[in-house]
């Protein structure tokens, strides 16, 4: 009978949907999601290239997880964008960086992970992952000007011991 009250006065107090809520937990604490590398570098990049880079996608639970990728940045596009990972199972993404005006630019790549299947349990909870993206693109109009001043330079140059030669003849 004595127990019967302790139970009471803990339901009354709110312990017991507080230990039920830490009943349902484990169905989501497997999920995990990591990437590698954990932050991407373009560096240099001139605006008529398209840059390449791969990162790694890693599920690091114990179950299924349906992965969605978010891309923020102008520029910056991964694929794929969704997909599924197995448990302890890895993927290819490949982000590209196109089309950007001159100048430093960042971005990111937020990774999310839930479990997979539409009769995933739990409380619905995911994980996720923010991969940094950073590059600089180069004002093509700078190139130009070197290649243009080169090449009159070499053709002054060219001129010039033309001219010589023709003098001392």
């Amino acid at each position: 009978m004595e127990r019967f009250f302790s139970l009471q006065r803990a339901s009354r107090k709110g312990v017991i949907p507080f230990l039920l809520l830490f009943l349902l937990i484990p169905q989501a604490s497997g999920i995990g999601v990591g990437a590698s590398p954990d932050r991407i570098d373009f560096d240099v990049v001139r605006p008529e290239e398209v840059a390449v880079r791969e990162m790694y996608v890693i599920n690091t639970g114990d179950a299924a997880e349906h992965v969605m990728l978010t891309v923020d940045g102008i520029g910056i596009t991964a694929d794929p964008l969704e997909f599924d990972l197995a448990a302890k199972e890895n993927r290819v993404v490949v982000v590209s960086v196109d089309h950007a005006e001159a100048g430093e630019h960042e971005g990111s790549i937020l990774i999310t992970a839930r479990p997979s299947g539409d009769g995933a349990g739990g409380l619905g909870l995911g994980a996720g992952v923010r991969v940094p993206i950073s590059f600089v693109v180069e004002d093509s109009i700078s190139w130009k000007v070197v290649i243009v001043a080169g090449l009159l330079l070499l053709l002054v140059t060219a001129a010039a011991v033309i001219r010589r030669r023709r003098t001392k003849v």
